[in-house]
């Protein structure tokens, strides 16, 4: 028990990083949102086809890149945990599978919303519409074990987040497989002003994955700050 104090102290009371740095970008993400928006309504041209509905893309795409990079993150916690069973690499990979969650969430949302327009309803079983559902709902998985699966939830949880990897590839690929009623990947055919303004939008979405996984990690590091505090007062009989 002397030997192992110090480790913990050294890896779970050492600073949580440098609030006011985190609180500079949460700010500067929040102005950017906001010259998003403006891009999106008045710097972008209206869309010929489809028209005002088609600035939906600007925040839909970024969203989607998102989900795919919170899946990412999600993989190399749950991968590493597997090797080295560490509550740092856990914290890891549960905040990319609740960002995950969060982005895809906004596809879902934000899909639909684009497709009553493009196809006259605000769903149809497209291939890459059906596998995002299935990747989300995936994820939604992995949270849900934690809290029901026992003393084996976060290995399971972990294994659930890599198989969402394979599925995200399915997602993003299938497109490009399969002719369905999505359409293909149409950023490098933009005007200039749409592409100025999706990749400002891009951009700031990017930021705003960062701000949100930083202030993720750190609750979660102080959420096993508590439970350990608390596993501590129980071990002493002082719970009560």
């Amino acid at each position: 028990m002397s030997q192992a104090s110090p480790q913990v102290r050294s890896d779970e009371e050492r600073p949580l990083g440098s609030g006011p740095v985190l609180s500079t970008f949460a700010v500067l993400v929040g102005l950017m949102f906001v010259a998003a928006a403006y891009m999106v309504f008045f710097h972008a041209p209206t869309e010929k086809v489809m028209g005002f509905v088609q600035k939906i893309f600007y925040f839909h795409v970024p969203s989607a890149w998102n989900m795919f990079l919170g899946v990412g993150v999600a993989a190399v916690g749950s991968v590493m945990y597997l090797v080295k069973r560490t509550d740092k690499w856990d914290r890891i990979g549960d905040a990319g599978v609740e960002l995950a969650v969060l982005f895809g969430a906004m596809v879902l949302i934000s899909g639909p919303l684009w497709g009553r327009k493009a196809w006259g309803a605000f769903w149809v079983w497209d291939v890459r519409l059906t596998s995002s559902l299935v990747l989300v709902l995936t994820l939604v998985a992995c949270k849900m074990v934690r809290g029901y699966a026992g003393a084996e939830a976060k290995k399971i949880a972990a294994g659930l987040a890599v198989f969402a990897v394979i599925n995200s590839a399915f997602v993003y690929y299938s497109v490009d497989i399969w002719r369905g009623t999505h359409p293909p990947k149409l950023v490098a055919t933009l005007a200039p002003a749409m592409k100025q303004t999706f990749w400002f939008s891009t951009l700031t979405f990017l930021i705003a994955f960062f701000v949100l996984l930083t202030l993720r990690l750190r609750t979660g590091r102080l959420q096993s700050a508590l439970d350990r505090l608390h596993l501590r007062l129980t071990e002493s009989g002082l719970d009560d």
